[in-house]
């Protein structure tokens, strides 16, 4: 029976008992639950009695003519008249979620009684780790218990739904996977922001080198992570060694073409824009400074006829830095404290780590992207261990970079997975891309796949597209919040359709108008999930 259905019956029995008013007086007893629910702080708990359940829908009274109307996940004992207590997890405007407390748990014998088979203590903390395995359908049987009991008291900082759901996944559950898993469900996992904190950290920890020790330190550190932008590995179509995204669809092959003279022609022209980026003054200061530094003349007539790119720049600089008889410290410390070469070092590093929205069509460009980023964060983070405090900025920076990375590599041995740093005209942002397909099925080819692209745009804001291919026929579905940007979309969506077209597919699209932005992991965890009879304590009610 639908919820709206159960509500129509209680308001029949509010209207045989209580006659006409019974409509009206069941409508305020829910407005005043859900303000009594909000006017509460996340943490805090709220106990109610059940009044009627019919399923899994039910109605609980929490005094006072306040009522909430909620769906129950799963094999909750809850009967009417039963008190039952509550943690508020989430009370925002359009969802409230409560999570059931340990009073509430121990009237289930399954809790008690797994518990007791196990020999261990029943407490707050082991009957919500039981619960915890029973919502993500693993076996609570004696050795997996004890198992995950070893993880929460190895762990007694992190939640216990951390825990098991790694455990679900068949994440190795460190602290490092922690952090990243965590960081991951709570949307604060933008590789791009932490490519971002890179650069913005770098001129900090120069400064703090230079300053509290020997100028020529500085120097020595920054000439080291110039090498590793200017030593970058050449860009191949060869896919990377040590992370894989694959696809159903064999979208990412590996092959070790490379890449040709018209594309390399491009890639030099792409690159002289850095000079060109700078205005007028900003170029009269930076060939200034350069001369000032002991430039050669060539550097010089080449910065000033814009002749040179950004890649090409650096390296001079790296081999000034080089030069045992260097010339004025003082000259050189402006040149690279002086903002137009921080530009220029900013957007070398933003063209190295970030791609450009047409270059995410290209073959291979995701691949090569990650292969570059593995091998440079490699080397900085080698750099920053002989330089630089772990607790700096710019360390926590690579360190995040290098273990968001390892992370993917292991959710790609689940589910294709892969995150795209992406430059754009006026900011730059991270994409999603999530292909709902678990690696222990891909052997169905049943001809079909589906996938999630997420994006937050700076004027469309948070953006899903849900995109199913079946043969050729594309199916997409386009989530936004705004409805200005639904049509903007709508009004151009024949370009999307004409370009399939050309290529052999037929195409259908929705746009839909929703609140909230999307957690992929999220959609991660709901994917195959294989939730016992016993399992289902969650609470939730919607407003």
């Amino acid at each position: 029976m639908r919820l709206s259905s159960f509500i129509s019956q209680i308001n029949q029995n509010y209207m045989e008992n209580m006659g006409a008013e019974g409509t009206s007086f069941l409508e305020q007893g829910l407005k005043n639950g859900m303000e009594a629910i909000l006017g509460k702080l996340p943490g805090q708990a709220v106990t109610g009695e059940v009044l009627f359940r019919n399923g899994n829908d039910i109605l609980i009274s929490l005094g006072q003519n306040q009522l909430l109307q909620a769906k129950l996940e799963g094999n909750m004992s809850a009967q009417p008249g039963q008190l039952l207590t509550f943690q508020i997890k989430n009370n925002g405007a359009s969802k409230v979620v409560l999570s059931p407390l340990f009073e509430n748990l121990s009237q289930d014998p399954n809790v008690s009684k797994a518990l007791k088979a196990a020999g261990l203590p029943e407490n707050n903390i082991t009957a919500g780790m039981v619960k915890a395995m029973m919502q993500e359908g693993l076996p609570i049987d004696r050795q997996s218990l004890y198992q995950m009991n070893r993880y929460v008291n190895a762990n007694p900082q992190t939640d216990v739904q951390t825990l098991v759901q790694m455990q679900r996944l068949s994440l190795p559950i460190t602290e490092e996977n922690i952090f990243q898993f965590e960081a991951y469900k709570n949307y604060q996992h933008q590789l791009g922001q932490s490519l971002s904190d890179i650069v913005d950290a770098f001129s900090q920890s120069f400064q703090e080198i230079a300053e509290n020790g020997d100028l020529q330190e500085g120097f020595e550190f920054y000439k080291e992570v110039l090498n590793v932008l200017v030593e970058a590995q050449p860009m191949t179509e060869s896919a990377p060694k040590d992370i894989t995204f694959e696809n159903t669809g064999q979208i990412w092959e590996p092959s070790e073409k490379q890449i040709s003279p018209e594309q390399a022609l491009e890639h030099v022209e792409e690159e002289t824009k850095d000079i060109q980026l700078l205005l007028p003054e900003e170029q009269e200061i930076l060939t200034e400074q350069l001369k000032q530094a002991g430039a050669p003349a060539r550097l010089l007539n080449a910065v000033a006829a814009q002749k040179i790119s950004g890649g090409e720049l650096l390296n001079e600089v790296s081999k000034m830095l080089t030069q045992e008889t260097a010339p004025d410290k003082e000259a050189l410390w402006k040149l690279l404290e002086g903002k137009p070469f921080k530009h220029i070092l900013k957007n070398e590093m933003n063209r190295q780590w970030l791609l450009q929205p047409q270059e995410v069509a290209q073959e291979h460009s995701v691949d090569k992207l990650y292969e570059r980023l593995n091998s440079q964060m490699s080397r900085l983070n080698s750099v920053l261990s002989q330089t630089v405090k772990p607790d700096t900025p710019l360390a926590k920076a690579v360190s995040n970079v290098n273990g968001n990375i390892d992370f993917m590599n292991q959710l790609n041995h689940i589910f294709t997975y892969v995150q795209l740093p992406l430059k754009m005209q006026e900011h730059n942002t991270t994409g999603e891309l999530f292909v709902y397909t678990n690696r222990k099925s891909l052997a169905k080819k049943d001809g079909s796949v589906s996938a999630l692209l997420h994006l937050d745009m700076e004027h469309l804001g948070s953006m899903d597209v849900h995109v199913s291919l079946n043969h050729q026929k594309v199916s997409t579905k386009f989530y936004l919040q705004d409805e200005s940007a639904l049509d903007l979309i709508a009004q151009n969506i024949h370009i999307l359709n004409e370009r399939l077209e050309n290529r052999g597919y037929s195409m259908n699209a929705e746009f839909i108008s929703r609140e909230g932005t999307t957690n992929v992991m999220e959609e991660i965890l709901s994917q195959d999930k294989n939730i016992s009879v016993l399992a289902g304590y969650s609470f939730d009610a919607r407003a």
